[in-house]
């Protein structure tokens, strides 16, 4: 009788750490069994740079709703931008954080004359004409300032006509999501940290991993790397949440990971812009 307690105790707590934040169906029909453009629809080898507001009109132009990345620049300005420091996309070894906006609009993006757009010139081109996936970037410095980048973030979207969700690597920036905006769809993401930090960083990857930090930040969708990921996705569905896998880069993985998955981010090549889950 005693091992049943325990086991049943166990069970229970397991089930409070994993269990996600539930979403209507009218709150997540419009992300549901969509195709969403990796940092819009990009070709940095043909002039079309990611994160870049050409980008972001061809998704439009082919109906695909876009993914993106957002954070500070020196000033506390939002910017439509993904990596922590200018060097790969603009040639500038320094990170985001160190230049002004001003400074920041003076760099090109891959070469092209495509500058590092505001997220408020990204929104204004998207116009609400697809739904939009939202990762805010709190990362090193920036995750020092999350509480002011959700803010200003949460701040944009509030005037912002079209549809869309937030999601983050960093579980406080979902946690600040759920108590403060909480009829927003939010996310964790899951699977991306970079090599430098993964080892001290590792017991909180396995916990997010296996989804034992729901109980933290309830998410209500878990936006997989999808080549890691864990089992532990498959209750956590059944429990409420769905699923966003990223960033799927050919067609193959495309058609196997449709058949089970409810929302996938896609790059360098165009899928159709919905798709059917044969598993609802």
């Amino acid at each position: 009788m005693l091992l049943l307690i325990i086991i049943a105790v166990l069970a229970a707590v397991y089930l409070f750490l994993i269990f996600p934040g539930q979403s209507s169906e009218e709150d997540r029909a419009p992300f549901m069994h969509r195709n969403f453009a990796h940092r819009g629809l990009y070709d940095n080898e043909k002039g079309v740079p990611e994160n870049s507001l050409a980008a972001f009109r061809a998704a439009m132009e082919n109906g695909y709703g876009c993914e993106l990345d957002v954070q500070f620049t020196k000033d506390k300005q939002l910017i439509v931008f993904h990596d922590n420091d200018y060097k790969r996309a603009c040639g500038v070894d320094k990170p985001v954080w160190e230049l002004t906006l001003e400074e920041a609009k003076e760099l090109r993006l891959f070469g092209t004359d495509e500058r590092i757009p505001t997220f408020r010139e990204v929104l204004d081109t998207v116009a609400g004409q697809n739904p939009l996936i939202v990762e805010i970037k709190a990362e090193e410095l920036n995750a020092e300032w999350y509480t002011e980048l959700s803010e200003a973030a949460a701040e944009e979207l509030s005037s912002y006509k079209g549809l869309w969700c937030l999601e983050s690597f960093n579980p406080i920036v979902v946690r600040w999501a759920w108590k403060n905006i909480p009829g927003t769809v939010r996310g964790l993401l899951v699977g991306g940290v970079p090599e430098k930090n993964a080892e001290k960083l590792r017991t909180l990857l396995t916990l997010i991993a296996h989804m034992m930090i729901n109980f933290y930040c309830r998410p209500q969708f878990i936006a997989f790397n999808h080549r890691k990921r864990t089992k532990a996705l498959n209750l956590v569905k059944k429990l409420g949440a769905f699923s966003v896998m990223w960033t799927v880069d050919t067609e193959e993985d495309q058609a196997r990971l449709e058949k089970e998955e409810d929302v996938i981010i896609f790059e360098h090549y165009h899928p159709d812009t919905r798709y059917k889950n044969t598993t609802v």
